[in-house]
């Protein structure tokens, strides 16, 4: 056999071992999607009895709202504000939701204040979103958070269901 032949040889046998193991995984991965035990191989969630459960990562843990504003430098919630709830997500990033319901007099004085160079759009990505923004903190946050996110829903009471999401990158 010549030198040629040979080299042909061994890169058609590699392409058929990696073509065998995607193929393996394939199948695993489809077999795997509908067990009811262990990892579902396509989302990373767990499946506990038959039902998917959230990734803690994914869904969040409850916080203190106090901490969650201390990673964005904040005092405290805005004048106005009540029903909060606080979650945080630790990942690759740290991202605080905090949410809360204001009356949009008392939202924009807040936002006049703190982040007076935030522009909130309509059009937003998030369908229940009336209006949104981001803006990135120059110079950071000392509490760590490198931007804050703002979503505004309006509602026909006068007060506005606000999420507010300090994160770090």
């Amino acid at each position: 056999m010549s030198r040629t032949g040979g080299r042909a040889a061994g890169v058609g046998g590699l392409v058929a071992v990696l073509a065998l193991a995607c193929l393996g995984w394939a199948v695993w991965a489809t077999a795997s999607a509908g067990s009811d035990d262990g990892e579902d191989a396509r989302t990373g969630g767990v499946r506990t009895g038959g039902t998917r459960t959230e990734d803690p990562r994914a869904a969040g843990v409850k916080a203190p709202c106090r901490e969650a504003l201390r990673f964005a430098d904040r005092e405290r919630l805005p004048a106005g504000a009540k029903d909060a709830s606080c979650v945080v997500r630790h990942g690759i990033d740290t991202l605080y939701d905090v949410r809360f319901r204001i009356p949009r007099t008392d939202l924009d004085t807040w936002l006049a204040d703190a982040y007076p160079d935030m522009e909130l759009r309509t059009g937003c990505v998030q369908e229940d979103a009336d209006r949104c923004g981001v803006l990135n903190l120059d110079p950071y946050a000392e509490g760590g958070a490198v931007a804050v996110e703002l979503t505004v829903r309006d509602g026909s009471d006068g007060l506005a269901l606000v999420h507010y999401r300090p994160f770090n990158t």
